[in-house]
């Protein structure tokens, strides 16, 4: 039997003895060394860790805005201090006394005053700076969930594309062998052309697709090892196995609950009005009280100039052109308009949550549907390679192609399922890390899954998973092998 290999983008032939020949010394010319120290790729909890140390370049600006809040923050908290401040003067003077010779005057002067009461301004202003510190962590963490679900998501993207690569391979290698034996027949009078012709197109279709995927691989590569800063240089070949249980049955509104509670855009919409509100609340005209003390000197003496001075003084702003109403009415529109968004974002939560569990109930089809097809295709690859070893069929057809096509769906469905898992867990306010593991949500506190009563009949039939992978159809009389299915 002919084999084909793939060499600078076009198929060629080769003998059946010497493709393994072949195979065989470029695994003798291969170094020793590289056999034996080639690392294994990262499996995903060490990418996942990986993003979290290398990917801060994606959630930078949240961690500026924190810095910016914490800013806020100490500036607030140096309003209860004490402010020193220097004064100093030289200037000419005019004299009407006729003992006062010196027509110069140097003064300077020290004042150093510390707030005593304000009628709870800067404490409104402390209590806010806190607030926004609070919103702009949410924010950041919500800014890091993110990134690390695109993470997730690129990490099962990867490993499906590197099979659907090796598909898209042995189907251009396919459509090759079938012109080549179309070339061939058409020499020998009995195909026309236009089979030939077809079988060609076929064949640089093929090649089209492949060369795209093989595109679309390297920018998913490029994009998880930007973020995780591996090199992920060699084939992925390790991706989580399936899971193997349904997800539980969740009561809807606890889990709502829940999210309203923990949700990091919620919480950073709840402290960012907390701290409108405040702010609001300490734009005031009310006087303040502090304490002062002064030293003061002066190169003249003028009578009744003192170069001590200790004491206490209110400060009232009995009238600033409206200054502090308008800040008020700008802080309450503010405040209104943060309320309002987050009014929304709580409908939106509640809906997102809900349809996030029928998404998980999908995925879980999916993972279903792609098992069923795996195991089908697998075993479909086992009767063509005996009907192929009893010379009963020219090669194994599509059966290879189907299979690794099953298992690149394999890996896309369970890659479904971890990512909706994940969605759902930072819509909970958690890790995407705690949406992998197989009892969430209900290992989360208050979280359970619904206890069906006596009366409860499990659903069963297609579509729900039940154990039948390892059934095999019985032999027929006489130990035939069934038909090949053409």
């Amino acid at each position: 039997m002919g084999g084909t290999t793939a060499t600078g983008g076009r198929m060629e032939r080769t003998g059946g003895a010497s493709a393994p020949l072949a195979l065989a010394l470029l695994l003798l010319a291969a170094p020793v060394s590289a056999q034996h120290t080639r690392e294994p790729p990262p499996d995903l909890p060490k990418v996942l860790e990986a993003i979290e140390k290398n990917g801060g370049f994606a959630f930078a600006a949240a961690a500026a805005d924190l810095d910016a809040a914490g800013a806020r923050l100490d500036g607030a908290r140096a309003h209860l201090f004490p402010k020193l401040t220097f004064r100093a003067s030289y200037g000419a003077v005019e004299s009407e006394s006729h003992a006062d010779t010196n027509k110069w005057d140097n003064f300077g002067g020290i004042e150093m005053v510390q707030p005593l009461y304000d009628f709870g301004r800067t404490y409104r202003r402390i209590d806010a700076a806190k607030a926004e510190a609070v919103a702009a962590e949410e924010t950041l963490r919500q800014a890091k969930n993110t990134v690390l679900l695109e993470g997730l998501a690129l990490f099962f993207d990867l490993h499906a594309s590197e099979l659907e690569v090796s598909t898209l391979n042995q189907d251009h290698a396919h459509n090759y062998t079938r012109w080549e034996r179309a070339k061939e027949r058409h020499r020998l009078g009995g195909v026309d052309p236009v089979d030939v012709a077809e079988w060609l197109s076929k064949t640089e279709q093929s090649r089209l697709v492949y060369r795209r995927e093989q595109t679309r691989n390297r920018s998913i590569r490029l994009r998880l090892a930007e973020l995780s800063g591996l090199g992920l240089q060699g084939e992925m070949y390790n991706p989580p196995s399936p899971p193997k249980k349904p997800p539980p049955e969740i009561e809807t509104q606890k889990l709502i609950a829940y999210a309203e509670a923990k949700n990091p855009e919620l919480l950073a919409l709840v402290k960012e009005a907390e701290a409108k509100g405040l702010l609001r609340e300490g734009a005031t005209s009310l006087p303040r009280l502090e304490a002062f003390g002064t030293r003061e000197y002066s190169n003249r003496d003028i009578r009744g100039r003192s170069e001590y001075t200790a004491g206490a003084r209110m400060v009232w702003p009995l009238f600033d052109g409206g200054i502090v109403s308008a800040e008020r009415q700008r802080l309450a529109a503010e405040e209104s308009r943060v309320k309002a968004r987050l009014e929304v974002a709580k409908k939106s939560l509640r809906r997102r949550v809900e349809a996030q569990l029928l998404h998980i109930r999908d995925a879980w089809q999916q993972v279903v549907a792609a098992k069923a097809r795996h195991d089908y295709t697998n075993k479909r690859l086992l009767q063509r390679q005996r009907l192929y070893q009893q010379e009963r069929v020219a090669d194994l057809g599509r059966a290879m192609i189907e299979f690794t096509e099953a298992e690149a769906d394999l890996v896309r469905a369970t890659g479904a399922m971890a990512v909706e898992k994940a969605k759902l867990a930072v819509m909970l306010g958690e890790s995407p890390r705690r949406g992998l593991e197989e009892a969430f949500p209900t290992n989360l506190p208050g979280i359970e899954a619904v206890k069906q009563g006596p009366d409860f009949v499990p659903r069963g039939g297609t579509g729900f998973g039940q154990d039948d992978q390892n059934q095999v159809t019985k032999p027929r009389r006489g130990g035939g092998e069934p038909a090949p299915k053409q």
